[in-house]
């Protein structure tokens, strides 16, 4: 083992699926192709069981999302850096992670763990960050909430998605405080050699075998899309913060004028928003596919290149793949004017619709963006016909690089 640092990437499992766990498998994979002089890496992961695929250790756990502790964290730790001194990165929301950064001061989730408090006082790792941030905080000037400050000035390095969110952070624990935790933004990327434009004729004929979109009307048949059809594609959770509202209001107001098809697709039908209900209420049942299944990104591509517009309805986006993977496939995708995902499609600023209003959310104490599906639509006619290119800084060869220049430093001023 010699000079290896152990190092720990700890988030979503990299077999899990969401964005989050596909950021950490990007991380990972990196850190243990091209620098294995330098780090010995592994990934503890939650939502999902491993995968071969990936040529790295992946411990996993479980956690109570009501608190986010994880009790097997030490256990991890300990058979993973075999007792030397390394690095615990975790790749989740500061929400979480009070507990973890400041094991003291922000103690409640710790009651049931007093041995864990008292591993976290005096831990054998530097704390590193990176650092999804999707909204402001509800204050005058945005900074984010005590809770989420505390936890941030609880770390060693602190690693920002964008550069407005490094851009927040500095906001709320000053630039002192900023500088000292090595603040940086550094983007994730994505693979150019997977989202590409293809044609779009023959996307449209692969749509339906690659999507597996049915309609969700029993008994209805998935029709193919046609080439005088205006294809919508509206890829989100179904979550509070992810709008679908606003994005089928949109797709019934484009509907006037425009012979459209909407593919939605997601992860429930029926959890923070009905589907089907928005669906019935905008008039857009017989309109619709729904893709409910997990679909590869080579899938996920063609499926992009069939659509004419795709939707990201999220009121802040910390980065937002689907923003990303559409416009690498030559599709406009509209977004507010708002957060990280605003900066993600600052090249294309006809993309981006700017908010009627401000509203402060209460379950993670943030300010969100209000928008009207009437400015959607305007936009989306301006922009659904248009065809767009990569934008190189997110392409993942390029984002690398900045990480491995990052990782080399951190390795060289080790605490």
């Amino acid at each position: 083992m010699g000079n290896l640092r152990p190092l720990l990437v700890v988030g979503d499992a990299v077999s899990s699926g969401t964005g989050l766990g596909r950021i950490t498998g990007m991380i990972a994979s990196g850190i243990f192709n091209e620098l294995s002089d330098k780090y010995r890496m592994a990934t503890a992961g939650y939502g999902g069981p491993g995968s071969r695929i990936f040529p790295f250790p992946q411990y996993t756990f479980v956690v109570n999302d009501k608190d986010w502790v994880i009790p097997q964290l030490r256990q991890i730790w300990e058979d993973w850096s075999n007792g030397e001194r390394g690095v615990v990165m975790f790749v989740w929301d500061p929400s979480r992670l009070g507990w973890f950064a400041q094991p003291d001061l922000l103690s409640e989730t710790l009651e049931s763990y007093p041995g864990m408090r008292r591993w976290l006082r005096d831990a054998p790792f530097e704390k590193w960050l990176y650092c999804p941030l999707d909204a402001e905080g509800p204050g005058p000037n945005g900074e984010l909430t005590f809770p989420v400050k505390a936890t941030l000035l609880g770390f060693n390095r602190i690693i920002a998605y964008t550069r407005w969110g490094a851009k927040l952070i500095e906001k709320t624990i000053g630039s002192e405080e900023a500088e000292a935790r090595h603040l940086i933004a550094l983007p994730h990327g994505i693979d150019d050699d997977i989202f590409f434009e293809m044609p779009r004729r023959a996307s449209r004929m692969a749509f339906l075998t690659r999507t597996g979109a049915m309609p969700i009307v029993q008994g209805m048949k998935a029709m193919p899309i046609e080439d005088d059809e205006t294809l919508i594609g509206i890829v989100a959770t179904n979550q509070p913060r992810k709008d679908w509202s606003l994005a089928l209001k949109t797709c019934a107001l484009l509907s006037k004028t425009r012979k459209i098809r909407v593919w939605a697709h997601t992860d429930k039908l029926e959890a923070a928003w009905s589907i089907p209900a928005l669906l019935l209420d905008y008039e857009l049942i017989d309109k619709a596919l729904v893709s409910l299944n997990h679909l590869t990104d080579d899938n996920m591509a063609v499926a992009y290149s069939a659509c004419d517009l795709t939707l990201a309805p999220g009121r802040g986006e910390g980065f937002g793949f689907p923003l990303v993977e559409s416009v690498f496939c030559g599709t406009p995708c509209l977004h507010g004017n708002y957060a990280g995902g605003a900066e993600v499609l600052s090249q294309y600023p006809d993309f981006l619709v700017d908010p009627v209003a401000f509203q402060d959310e209460g379950e993670y104490l943030c300010r969100r963006p209000v928008f009207t599906a009437e400015e959607w639509a305007a936009r989306a006619n301006d922009v659904v016909d248009t065809r767009v290119g990569p934008i190189p800084y997110y392409d993942w060869i390029n984002a690398w690089e900045q990480w491995k220049t990052y990782l080399v430093e951190a390795f060289n001023h080790a605490v």
